[in-house]
Parts: C-alpha cells; structure tokens; sequence
C-alpha cells in the first residue's frame, strides 16, 4: 500500500545511546497485509510468520520480541508511489523492497520516540508496553504505561527521562529498551 511521506520530524526514533556499532541488533520486514493504517517511524512492531513469511504486526504481547521502527510505511525507502496524498507528481517512483526496520528491544539502547500515549504521565522507572491494534492508529504500536504489569503483559521498555520535547520541538519519550514477555497471553488494544 503506497502511503503519502511524512514531515521530516513529524514522526521519529532517535537512538540517545547505543547505536551504531558492530554489536547493534537490527532488523528488517515487510508489514503485514493485516495492518490497516500507516505505521510511522518510531511505533513498536513485532515479528511473526504469515504464509510462510516473516512479516511486522504493530505492538508487543506474550513473548514476542519488540521492534522499534526506524523507518515508516510512508517513507520513500518503504513506500515510494511518486506522488503526493492529493495526486499531485512527485518525481519518478523507484522500486523500494516494502520493508521496514528497526531495533530489537534486547539491544543496548536508550531511545526517544514521538510515537508514545501523550495523555499519560511518565517517570522514570515505568515500565512501557504497546498495543497490537492492526486496525487503530492511535493505538497500534504505540509506547504505553498502561498496562504495562511486570510479569502480566509483555514489557519493551522502561522511561528513562521521561517526555520532553526534542531539538525540533517534538514531544517525545526517552525509555532504555528491554525484553520482559509476558507472563501469561494477555495483550492490549
């Protein structure tokens, strides 16, 4: 599905501390056919088989891993259609792969994403947890506290410095990210 860009900031993950070295976790997908909505830069995913392939799903729940993305299904290296929302030419489309990437939760990292549940309140020390809504934008792989139960839902980071807005004047939150399945087959919507 062919999605208009984003500003270059509207959407974002920026790696605070760990990242790019020879030791870093990446990895890269297409999206899932089942996901209704553009996932922008920044939103958590995970990974599963559909049809014999790997695909993203938007979230986090039981024991799958956590996947910030680094990249949106908007982006021109994803989703490159050559025009805009209203039609209007662009430039000359090229054949991007369909697939998104990201960094994987175990990986040594403290990142600020603007892809977080804003009418919450965060300290540090709370513990983040993300939606696996294929059908809702504002909830499908968005950073949460809500829910978010040591041990009673999947857990893929916990706050660092908190909210705050960014070098560009975007709210974001800073978490280190972590791999805490879940302890039972509870998910969030």
């Amino acid at each position: 599905m062919a999605y208009a860009p984003d500003l270059m900031f509207e959407h974002g993950l920026d790696v605070k501390k760990g990242w790019f070295d020879m030791a870093s976790l990446d990895y890269s997908a297409k999206l899932s056919s089942s996901v209704t909505f553009n996932v922008p830069r920044g939103r958590v995913v995970h990974l599963e088989l559909s049809g014999g392939k790997e695909v993203f799903l938007p979230g986090v729940s039981g024991s799958h891993m956590a996947i910030f993305l680094l990249n949106g299904g908007g982006d021109a290296d994803v989703s490159n259609p050559g025009t805009t929302a209203g039609g209007k030419f662009m430039h000359q489309a090229v054949s991007p792969s369909g697939k998104l990437s990201g960094l994987v939760a175990t990986g040594g990292y403290e990142i600020a994403t603007t892809e977080f549940d804003a009418t919450q309140t965060y300290v540090p020390g709370d513990l983040l947890t993300a939606g696996t809504s294929t059908s809702a934008l504002a909830t499908g792989g968005v950073l949460t506290n809500q829910s978010a139960v040591q041990y009673v839902n999947a857990v893929c980071g916990v706050v660092s410095s908190g909210a705050s807005n960014n070098h560009n004047g975007v709210s974001t939150l800073s978490f280190w990210s972590v791999y805490l399945p879940a302890g039972t087959a509870a998910t969030i919507d």
